[in-house]
């Protein structure tokens, strides 16, 4: 990031804690603490501000369950105005005090008696039993810039540190994530609004031809695209898209066919309001779901004519309120979802798109960003961002087609699961399919997705030296990895466990030769395993039909796929697939 880009990020930073102020009437350094636990957990839950007098270093925690355990997060934090501000020394003296207090079990009851105000003792009471167990976690966080001589002291410590750096580096990766809202956006010279009556439609609704020129000047102040982040589309540039050279040409030539010309635009907001004396419409926290394409290719267009004008359907939803306020926020979401599929049916879409920004695959996206990759929710995102994710040390992780791909070959025992459907990406974002992948814990879809990548660098390196494993180019590599699947079930794979992820990751330090030797000897003895299967099922089909048996048939063949899947594992596979699990033990 340019200097002037994180500039702009630290005072968007700054905005963020201010709504998150406004909206929880917490003082800015405690809704820096809160705004932090929301960005960076997925789901945080029982948020508890202690920050205070006699809080003992404690300013905020909270828990984060992911569906087989719960984790307790405790934060010391930081908090500043002022941009690139370097941590003082006082800051790791307290962060060393922070620490001492769980560490040094002896001195607790006195530190309680002591230091803590009495209606926090048994709440403390409870995180140093939590800590203990190993099922809680120490964080400081501030917003000032690391001090690297005082940082130094902390490196074999057991907590996190998140410096300035580091908040920049969680907001380029989940800038949507990272903003509730979005600033006001005004609509002039609107003549009328059209609406149906309200017993005829279950979400206000609206429609009104709007200036393009209003959001070409919204965009303008809005550089980090936040009006489109419920878009599940990313902006095609000019050059590669003839439909959006055609859109560019009609506002340029002849603006006053451009309302007649375009299908529209789609946007959600909170409120609506509308001044027919000033002929002003007012939506507040604006989002476009569809009509990104559109905006984008007339944006940089010199001179925009006030007279173009394209149709708006706006879609009013509230902000829930009141009682039974989590079955509202459930209900908002599906709303949202249906709104954000349906607008964009319309055109040629992948369906994988369709699904990019529902909670399942936001959940993904920041589970992977937390461990330093990017997962890729729609398509050519990684392309338009990658530079800037680079720059802060975010890799390429994978995209949510083949992730999506790859969980079905997990569930190779479901119904109407596994790798054969696999193959037909379209299908698993749909219906009961997708509703079954949906449910995948983020901690096992991170764990499929680290041994795809070991899989996929040997099965790349053996196809180099065997024809054989060459000949069979894709078809097969689902069916692997269901075989590979199921021999660590067998091994005692502990799936969704945080320690089995830190022992894939970990392989990485020690790949050569030991563990790339292992998972080499695994992908080959797996696939010399499915391409003997070939070999007796094909013997039979040139018997039986008088011709020979394709690699492309038997894959796409549920039946032969099963009995792989279904028959005894070779000894060979399962000690290689133990000695991964066990670290060669």
């Amino acid at each position: 990031m340019v200097n002037k880009d994180r500039i702009s990020l630290f005072e968007f930073l700054l905005d963020r804690v201010n709504e998150t102020k406004k909206e929880h009437l917490d003082a800015e350094p405690q809704a820096f603490g809160r705004w932090f636990a929301n960005l960076y957990f997925q789901d945080p839950r029982d948020i508890f501000i202690s920050d205070g007098s006699r809080d003992g270093k404690i300013d905020l925690f909270f828990t984060t369950n992911n569906g087989k355990s719960v984790r307790h997060h405790i934060l010391n934090t930081k908090f500043t105005k002022e941009y690139n501000k370097i941590a003082p020394p006082a800051f790791y003296e307290e962060i060393t005090k922070f620490w001492q207090v769980f560490e040094n079990t002896g001195a607790r009851a006195s530190y309680l008696a002591r230091t803590i105000k009495p209606e926090l003792r048994s709440r403390y009471k409870k995180l140093f039993e939590r800590y203990d167990a190993g099922e809680a976690e120490l964080i400081f966080v501030t917003n000032h810039r690391c001090n690297e001589a005082q940082y130094d002291q902390f490196q074999n410590v057991p907590l996190k540190i998140f410096h300035l750096d580091d908040l920049l580096q969680c907001l380029v990766d989940d800038i949507d994530g990272a903003m509730p809202r979005t600033p006001p956006i005004t609509l002039t010279g609107i003549h009328g609004v059209i609406s149906p009556d309200k017993s005829d439609t279950e979400i206000a609704t609206s429609i009104v031809f709007a200036r393009l020129l209003d959001f070409i000047r919204y965009m303008e102040e809005d550089p980090f695209d936040l009006l489109f982040m419920r878009n599940v589309r990313v902006p095609i540039s000019i050059s590669k898209s003839p439909v959006n050279r055609a859109i560019q040409e009609t506002f340029k030539k002849s603006p006053k066919e451009f309302a007649f010309s375009n299908n529209g635009i789609t946007m959600l907001c909170e409120e609506q309001h509308y001044d027919p004396g000033s002929k002003e419409l007012t939506l507040e926290n604006p989002r476009v779901v569809n009509g990104s394409q559109t905006l984008h290719s007339i944006q940089a267009v010199p001179n925009p004519s006030p007279n173009a004008r394209v149709m708006v359907r706006i879609i009013e939803i509230q902000p829930p309120q009141g009682n039974l306020i989590d079955e509202k926020i459930l209900r908002r979401k599906e709303v949202i979802n249906k709104i954000a599929i349906r607008s964009n049916q319309q055109n040629p879409i992948k369906k994988w798109d369709l699904v990019s920004n529902d909670d399942f695959q936001l959940e993904l996206f920041r589970f992977f960003r937390q461990k330093g990759y990017f997962y890729e929710r729609r398509e050519r995102e990684w392309g338009q961002r990658s530079r800037e994710l680079k720059s802060v040390g975010t890799e390429w992780g994978c995209n949510i087609k083949w992730l999506t791909q790859l969980i079905a070959s997990f569930y190779w025992k479901r119904t109407r699961l596994g790798p054969v459907v696999a193959k037909k990406a379209g299908d698993l974002f749909e219906g009961e399919l997708y509703e079954t992948i949906r449910h995948t814990p983020p901690e096992l879809a991170f764990q499929i997705f680290l041994i795809d990548s070991d899989l996929w660098e040997c099965h790349r390196d053996l196809g180099k030296e065997k024809v054989y494993i060459r000949n069979l180019k894709t078809y097969a590599y689902f069916a692997l990895c269901a075989l590979v699947f199921r021999s660590f079930d067998e091994a005692g794979a502990k799936w969704t466990d945080s320690a089995f992820t830190s022992a894939l990751e970990l392989q990485w330090e020690d790949w050569y030769p030991k563990y790339y030797k292992m998972w080499r000897n695994l992908t080959k003895g797996c696939i010399d395993y499915i391409i003997e299967a070939f070999r007796k099922e094909s013997q039979r089909y040139a018997r039986k039909e008088g011709e020979d048996l394709t690699y492309a048939n038997y894959f796409k063949n549920q039946g032969y796929i099963s009995k792989i899947l279904g028959s005894p594992l070779d000894s060979k596979i399962k000690r290689c697939a133990r000695g991964i699990i066990t670290g060669g033990k």
